[in-house]
């Protein structure tokens, strides 16, 4: 797969200058564009061109993305759900139990170490650049930009809120309301660093949520983020009484126990973006997995005992 760039000069761009082109077409930050200068990396009818040279209807523009280093993350066989992959873009179906990117206490056996290895089968040579991130018990859609370009293009549209991410959720108690939305600020917790509370010095951080179907001990809900704080459902869900089943740190350890459910019940289910080469929208999907499934089908069959 090639990360190059190509389009013809319209009419519309005729006697532009190029940098003004590509900002215009690509949204490219100035970083991006000022490595790409310094690398040489655009051409215009074969020849290298300067970025500030004026472009003519009809010219044949070529944008050669500079090639990624050697990454420091060990290349591991591990299976992957690949639900989508493209010249800009990998979108994955996490399992649950796997972290994201080697830390301290996992070095390995990380979903980065499993992309490193994917594309060096390819002869591919990577960074791996998540651009939205899960929980190690999280399950569900992950995207992963292939190049510094698609990465900076993506993180912009969650920053924005251009980009809508849902997720699924099974908490415990019946959530009375059929929707709402929690505001309430994020901060990290003052003797715990891993763990997030809601404190009003915190950063901001929203969540909107929807009742899909409720059982006399558990609630079934859709969540969508409008900011992306860390462990921002399961602290929102816990601050208002509806912790996640399943969760061991904000959750419940004794009800927890009442459900056959060995991790929390949340999965990143969907998420809608903006392509970064064809500027259309698209739509992932991550398939509701097993052990939820299992989770509803013993909430369901309380409901009608």
């Amino acid at each position: 797969m090639s990360s190059d760039f190509t389009f013809t000069v319209t009419a519309e761009e005729d006697g532009r200058m190029l940098q003004r082109v590509l900002k215009a077409r690509y949204g490219m930050s100035r970083r991006l564009l000022r490595k790409l200068k310094a690398n040489a990396c655009v051409r215009v009818n074969g020849e290298a061109a300067y970025l500030t040279s004026r472009v003519t209807a009809g010219d044949r523009v070529r944008v050669i993305l500079p090639e990624d280093r050697e990454t420091e993350v060990v290349p591991q066989a591990m299976p992957l759900h690949i639900v989508h992959e493209d010249d800009d873009l990998l979108v994955l179906d996490k399992q649950p139990g796997v972290v994201v990117h080697p830390t301290k206490h996992y070095p390995d056996g990380t979903i980065a170490n499993g992309l490193v290895y994917y594309w060096k089968t390819k002869g591919e040579k990577r960074s791996v650049r998540p651009v939205n991130r899960l929980d190690k018990d999280t399950s569900g859609v992950m995207v992963f930009a292939k190049h510094a370009y698609a990465h900076d293009f993506l993180a912009k549209q969650l920053q924005t809120g251009e980009s809508v991410r849902e997720y699924r959720a099974v908490v415990h108690g019946k959530v009375e309301r059929d929707s709402g939305t929690i505001n309430m600020p994020i901060a990290r917790h003052p003797d715990h660093a891993s763990r997030r509370i809601v404190h009003p010095h915190g950063a901001h951080a929203v969540t909107h949520y929807n009742v899909l179907q409720r059982f006399p001990r558990a609630t079934y809900i859709a969540c969508t983020l409008e900011t992306g704080r860390t462990h921002q459902i399961r602290v929102h869900m816990a601050a208002i009484g509806h912790p996640v089943i399943g969760d061991a740190v904000y959750g419940d350890s004794v009800k927890n126990g009442d459900f056959p459910i060995s991790r929390q019940a949340l999965h990143a289910y969907a998420i809608r973006l903006v392509h970064p080469r064809t500027g259309k929208t698209k739509h992932f999907q991550a398939e509701w997995p097993r052990d939820l499934e299992i989770l509803l089908d013993d909430c369901r069959h309380v409901s009608t005992s």
